[in-house]
């Protein structure tokens, strides 16, 4: 019995060992086919990857991926460049540049491009390589000249914005400044400096105007098509109303449009000879006459009149002439004198700098900005001292008694006569609305 069971546990064993190696022999062989299929699949698929496009794997490939964009700058004419210089610094060759030059010069006079004249340059850049597509001028706010770079030969094209001419009549009240009084009611800058220069030959605007004093403007402006604004024109009549006295003035030109002067009502005119003062929206910070000087330190004569002033506030040619010196000038630093007709030389002293133009024998117009105040020579802060000549002597500025401008003969002031009424009549169909 015994050895009957023995003998039964021995085949249990044999069983469960040989199901065992049987099974170890399946794994082996399942785990060689496995490896030998996955062998041969890469072997074809690298294969097939080598006869096909390079570009997949190897990062030297001679098909790079491309990367290309677009994007905007925006530059301005700074003082002293010319359009020709604006250009040189983009990577233009001689025959661009000289077509670009023929193209835009007849449209506008590029001697005469403004400082501050806008101009945006698109570009495309591929990879590494940049190319210009578009250069966009534009000259005022309703006028824009493109120049085309995208095709084989550069072309221009301008476009014009379609405007229209209106009329506004506006009264202000002095409260604070004339000039903040007049921004206030939203009358444009330029239209602002007109104003204040038609009246400066004859109001001393730091000593004259007060609060509540009341200014009148009719100008003509220009609107797009959505009644959008798009620049002022020029004031037709202008009025200031003190508290005793009041002064008015009308345009007035000829048969061709053009301006011949300001008048008040009875056809005098606003131009005189010289401007009292030169400068817009100053103080008057040291009269004509003896003074103790701030530097010097002893009394002298004061042979001018100081306007203090910010650091770059615009100095205007107090009438037309020639500039006979120009220069650093001893203690009055950066300076400019300009003889006139009749006898007259005005003198500006202690400038920041000068308007761009300005050398000796240039001439000017009266209200031409020819420098910036400063502070220059034997000076304790930012200021214009103005000085007047006379047959070569210096006179009191704010007291000189100046020569009237244009004088109307007949003929004229029937036409003149006419116009004023034609004014009136637009004034009061405004008001009335």
């Amino acid at each position: 019995m015994y050895t009957k069971k023995l003998i039964m546990m021995f085949f249990s064993k044999k069983r469960t060992t040989l199901f065992i190696a049987i099974l170890l022999l399946g794994v082996i062989g399942c785990a060689f086919l496995l490896s030998y299929n996955f062998s041969e699949n890469i072997n074809s698929n690298t294969s097939n990857i080598n006869d096909g496009d390079q570009t997949l794997i190897f990062a030297n490939s001679k098909d790079p991926l491309e990367i290309s964009y677009k994007y905007q700058e925006v530059y301005f004419i700074k003082d002293g460049q010319t359009f020709s210089n604006f250009l040189d610094q983009f990577k233009l060759n001689i025959n661009e540049k000289v077509k670009v030059i023929n193209l835009v010069s007849k449209e506008i006079d590029l001697k005469k491009i403004r400082i501050g004249t806008k101009i945006e340059i698109n570009s495309s850049k591929i990879n590494d390589k940049k190319n210009i597509d578009y250069i966009i001028i534009y000259p005022s706010k309703e006028r824009s000249i493109y120049i085309d770079f995208t095709s084989d030969e550069i072309k221009l094209k301008v476009d014009e914005l379609k405007i229209f001419k209106g009329s506004k009549f506006v009264e202000v009240e002095v409260n604070n400044s004339i000039y903040q009084s007049m921004t206030a009611k939203k009358i444009p800058e330029n239209i602002i400096m007109e104003f204040i220069k038609l009246f400066s030959f004859d109001i001393d605007f730091q000593r004259d105007i007060r609060k509540e004093n009341i200014l009148t403007l009719y100008f003509d402006y220009y609107k797009d098509e959505k009644q959008n604004y798009i620049k002022s024109d020029v004031i037709n009549f202008a009025k200031i109303k003190l508290h005793n006295q009041y002064f008015e003035l009308y345009r007035f030109t000829n048969d061709k449009g053009e301006l011949i002067d300001y008048f008040d009502s009875n056809g005098k005119s606003a131009t005189k000879a010289l401007m009292k003062t030169p400068i817009n929206g100053a103080r008057l910070s040291s009269a004509y006459g003896m003074r103790k000087h701030p530097i010097l330190g002893y009394n002298r004569l004061h042979q001018g009149v100081d306007f203090a002033a910010p650091t770059g506030t615009p100095i205007m040619a107090a009438g037309t002439g020639r500039i006979e010196l120009i220069g650093t000038n001893g203690g009055a630093g950066k300076y400019i004198r300009i003889k006139h007709l009749n006898g007259y030389k005005t003198a500006y002293a202690h400038l920041n700098s000068y308007a761009s133009g300005m050398s000796k024998g240039v001439k000017v117009r009266q209200g031409q900005t020819i420098g910036f105040v400063g502070s220059t020579g034997l000076s304790t802060g930012p200021h214009l001292h103005y000085e007047v000549w006379f047959n070569n002597k210096k006179i009191n500025p704010m007291t000189m008694r100046l020569p009237s401008g244009i004088e109307l003969n007949d003929s004229q002031l029937k036409k003149f006569k006419k116009v004023k009424k034609r004014i009136d009549l637009e004034i009061n169909n405004e008001t009335n609305l």
